[in-house]
């Protein structure tokens, strides 16, 4: 079942998509130069959620703190990690597989979590194969249209992002997804 909270944090995460529009219509240079303040200021506030109670209960009162996962409460956001993949994806790839790479991470992720909370009745490693079926075919349809990827890489790179959100990895998928996909098309496509 898809609560309230899930479909308030699908709508934040499908507002990051401003963030791959927004690259590909300006530099790496105007990207990393939003992006590198934003990270500071939300790793600040992540970190003094943890160290300063007065933080924690405005941040848990008035802001994300009703939409965190319950392993976030402990750790980093999905969110810090998510700009910091960001960043590193923009620096580290082509424009074009950074790009691709983000969509994956935004959409893939959300059609998965739609899908799987929605309809998904098979678990393996605590997701649905419902869910992991909507991450791939999205990954694909996203490597296939976007301009001046390979098919091939594009298809490894959709596949080892599905494992790797699929997998029962301990590091952030926010971070995990997009590293992954954008290695596997650099690295296989060139």
């Amino acid at each position: 079942m898809i609560t309230k909270v899930e479909i308030l944090r699908k709508m934040v995460h499908l507002a990051t998509l401003i963030i791959p529009v927004g690259y590909a219509l300006t530099s790496e240079e105007t990207a990393i130069l939003c992006l590198v303040p934003f990270f500071i200021a939300l790793l600040v506030v992540d970190l003094l959620r943890h160290f300063h109670s007065g933080t924690a209960s405005l941040f848990q009162k008035y802001f994300f703190g009703r939409v965190l996962r319950e392993e976030e409460k402990s750790a980093f956001m999905g969110s810090t990690y998510f700009i910091f993949s960001t960043i590193l994806t923009i620096l580290l790839f082509p424009k074009s597989i950074a790009i691709a790479s983000l969509f994956i991470l935004i959409l893939s992720d959300t059609a998965a979590a739609l899908t799987g909370k929605g309809i998904g009745k098979v678990k393996v490693f605590g997701k649905t194969v419902e869910g992991s079926m909507a991450f791939l075919i999205t990954s694909l349809l996203i490597v296939w249209i976007y301009p001046r990827l390979g098919r091939f890489s594009g298809s490894l790179a959709a596949l080892g992002a599905t494992l790797i959100e699929v997998l029962p990895i301990k590091v952030n998928d926010n971070l995990s997804i997009p590293l992954v996909a954008g290695a596997i098309m650099f690295f296989v496509g060139g």
